[in-house]
Formats: structure tokens, C-alpha cells, sequence
């Protein structure tokens, strides 16, 4: 062992553990201990349930802020600070914000005196170094992964949050499996509570996001994530125009983007800002198809089908029980790519390779109802997607806090 892994070693493994133990055991002595969640966007926002729960909980002051990623764009900055504004006062949730914003509450992370502060990421260099969590090493760091991990490697289990956080509340044992391979601390702080979009899913009455119309229609989600460029199915964007207006009479189609695909549109050097808003614009305003950017939760539970190449909604789609196809000329080596628990998910989908692919997954599946995967993907859920204990996904997190406290 090098000098340089053995000092990491110490740092992480002996000395982090030991002053985090002092912190909590500090903390049992506080009347309330201060949690704040970081909001960024909202079809990332996965605190809202535990938020709700230690809001009413007399051992804690539970606060959000919301705070929007620097490496967005402004205007989808200003979005996505607009969507959680418009989210949290639907709900009558309480907020900051962490820049100057009329009309609301401003406040920065030092302001707030958190104990204890859960990340929608884990990456380093989401925000201004002021707001990152390197600032906050003395604190008790959280994080809910904000999607199903999928692969196996470092960037999944193994960043600075993953080895330096408190509590990584994890989705499935397989995660907790993945990560006492890849983590540096071998997963010594991994509490397994379920997929907090779960609570979502599984036991809240979903809302109709659909566009009326004149007949009934199926109702057909095109998710593309971010790296469309790079895996070479840019081609997607006219065909699923084409395609949106060839089944106008049977299928209404929503475009649901990864929310950094408009900034790397506007980015490209094919694409550009005006050409990314005009596309944009086109699927928020035909009368079979809609635009969809902020939270997805009652958008699938109230759909019949999708089509995407997104990592985290390989595994999210599945609480529909709807068919899904996933994109990818080359799914078996992507398959072979992933952990265990992402090889299952893959294999619930059908595969898209080509225009024909597509088409047939609409006309076969969707319309004809021709669905020879529906038994599988009733089994994984089963198996792999409820929380457990018999409780909510918070309710379970919520447990974990308590126990430490009390």
C-alpha cells in the first residue's frame, strides 16, 4: 500500500468515522437538529416525502433551498428555479432560495445552520464553491441517489460524497453489494431504505398530465437522455416527429428530455439555441404531443407506454407496469456493462435498433397489445422495487435518523 492510500485510508476510514460519531453524540443533546435539503430541479427532487416527515417531528427543523446547477444554462436555470418555486407552493412547502429571487425568500447554506445536509447529487462542482459540499466536510452529509444506479464503477460508488458522507441512503442490497466493491470505505455508511421515488409511485393518487382529446388515445413517453449526440441516435429527433404525426389518430406522444439535453442542444454546433427552443416548441404545441420538464412520476403512472435510453428510467418505468422500449444499437454490450441489478432491469425492455424497431413496438405492443414481457416485469418489481420493512421509503430513512438521535 502506498503512503498516499494508507493516508486516505486513515482519513476516511478511522478518523472521519470517529469525528462523525462525536457529532451525533452532540447532537442528542440538541433541543432540534437543522436539516436542509438542496433542491436543483425538480424532475430530480427526491426529498419532498422525508422533507414532509421530519417537518412534523418535533426533533427536527427540517428547510429547503433551492439552488439551481451552475453548469446549466440561465434560461434553464431560471426554469428550473420557476418549477420548484411553482412544485413546493402547490404543496404549501416552505422554501428559500439561494440567490435573490422577488417575492421569496433568499438564503444561503451557512444562513440556515445546517446539522445535517442532503445533496440531489454527488457530484463536486454542482454549485458555487461557497454552496458545494467540500465547504461542508464538518457537517453530516446525506444523499439519496437521485436515480436507480445501473453500472458498476467509480463514478457511481466511489466520488468524494460517496466515501465522505454520513449517511448514503441506497435503493436495493444489490447497491449496498456494488458499493462495498467500488467504495474506498466500503460501504460502511450505506442504510438500504428503497428508491425514494417509490413513495411516489406506490402510494400517492396519480394526476392525469395528459393533453385532452377528442378520442381516446394511447399514450406513448419519448425520454432521450442528454448523451443523444454521443450514442449516435440524434436520429431520433425528426423520426419521432414523423412518427408523432403519422399515429396523430391513435397515440398522443409526450416529450419528456433528460433535463440537460436542452443545454447540450444549444451547445452543438448542428443544433444551436434557436433551433433547440423551435424543437422544443414544436412538441410543446401540436395537439397530439406535449412537452414535459419537471416532475414524471403521475406523467408514467398515467401513460401506456414508453420509449427512452435513459439509465435511471430503465428501472423507474417499471412501477407503471406499461411496456417500455429502450434504444441502443448495441444492447448486449451495454447490458454487460452494468451490475446485476441493471442487467435485470435491461431485460425487461424491448430493444430498439432501427425505425422499423420502433414502429413495430408501437403498432404490436402498444395498439395490438401484444405484450410477452408484461409477466417478467410484474416479477421484478416484486422482487427488486418495493421498500422494504412495510414502510415508505421515508418512513424507513426517517428510522435510520431517529435511531441515531434518540
Amino acid at each position: 500500500m502506498s503512503l498516499k492510500i494508507l493516508l486516505r485510508h486513515i482519513k476516511i476510514n478511522i478518523i472521519l468515522p470517529i469525528y462523525q460519531k462525536w457529532v451525533v453524540m452532540r447532537l442528542r443533546h440538541k433541543k432540534q437538529i437543522n436539516v436542509v435539503f438542496i433542491a436543483s430541479s425538480l424532475s430530480m427532487w427526491r426529498y419532498q416525502n422525508l422533507h414532509r416527515l421530519l417537518s412534523k417531528h418535533p426533533r427536527f427543523n427540517a428547510s429547503i433551498l433551492i439552488l439551481p446547477f451552475k453548469s446549466y444554462t440561465e434560461e434553464q436555470q431560471k426554469e428550473d428555479v420557476r418549477a420548484l418555486i411553482s412544485y413546493f407552493k402547490q404543496y404549501s412547502t416552505s422554501f428559500f432560495v439561494g440567490t435573490p429571487y422577488k417575492d421569496f425568500k433568499s438564503a444561503t447554506i451557512e444562513e440556515l445552520k445546517p446539522d445535517i445536509i442532503f445533496y440531489p447529487q454527488p457530484y463536486l462542482g454542482n454549485y458555487e464553491a461557497t454552496s458545494d459540499y467540500d465547504r461542508f466536510k464538518n457537517k453530516l452529509l446525506c444523499y439519496y441517489p437521485y436515480a436507480f444506479w445501473m453500472s458498476q464503477n467509480d463514478w457511481s460508488y466511489n466520488l468524494p460524497l460517496h466515501n465522505h458522507a454520513w449517511k448514503l441512503f441506497y435503493s436495493t442490497e444489490l447497491h449496498r453489494k456494488d458499493a462495498q466493491t467500488y467504495a474506498f470505505n466500503k460501504g460502511r455508511n450505506i442504510e438500504v431504505v428503497g428508491y425514494p421515488n417509490a413513495d411516489n409511485f406506490l402510494f400517492k393518487e396519480h394526476i392525469n398530465q395528459w393533453k385532452p382529446q377528442k378520442n381516446p388515445k394511447k399514450r406513448i413517453i419519448w425520454a432521450p437522455h442528454f448523451t443523444i449526440f454521443i450514442s449516435g441516435h440524434i436520429w431520433m429527433a425528426d423520426l419521432m416527429l414523423t412518427i408523432t404525426k403519422k399515429y396523430s389518430d391513435k397515440v398522443q406522444f409526450a416529450f419528456k428530455p433528460h433535463p440537460r439535453l436542452f443545454t447540450e442542444l444549444c451547445k452543438h454546433a448542428e443544433w444551436g439555441e434557436e433551433k433547440a427552443s423551435a424543437y422544443y416548441h414544436e412538441w410543446e404545441n401540436m395537439t397530439n404531443t406535449q412537452l414535459e420538464t419537471g416532475e414524471f412520476v403521475d406523467l408514467f403512472m398515467t401513460s401506456d407506454a414508453m420509449i427512452h435510453d435513459s439509465g435511471s428510467f430503465c428501472v423507474e418505468y417499471h412501477y407503471s407496469g406499461n411496456p417500455v422500449m429502450y434504444i441502443a444499437d448495441n444492447f448486449e454490450e451495454q447490458v454487460a456493462e452494468k451490475g446485476e441489478f441493471g442487467q435485470l432491469a435491461m431485460r425487461q425492455h424491448y430493444v430498439g435498433k432501427t425505425e422499423q424497431d420502433i414502429i413495430n413496438f408501437i403498432e404490436d405492443v402498444v395498439l395490438a397489445g401484444n405484450d410477452p414481457m408484461k409477466q417478467g416485469r410484474e416479477e421484478f418489481v416484486k422482487q427488486y422495487l418495493l421498500p422494504p420493512n412495510g414502510k415508505t421509503v421515508a418512513e424507513n430513512t426517517m428510522d435510520v435518523l431517529l435511531k441515531a438521535f434518540c
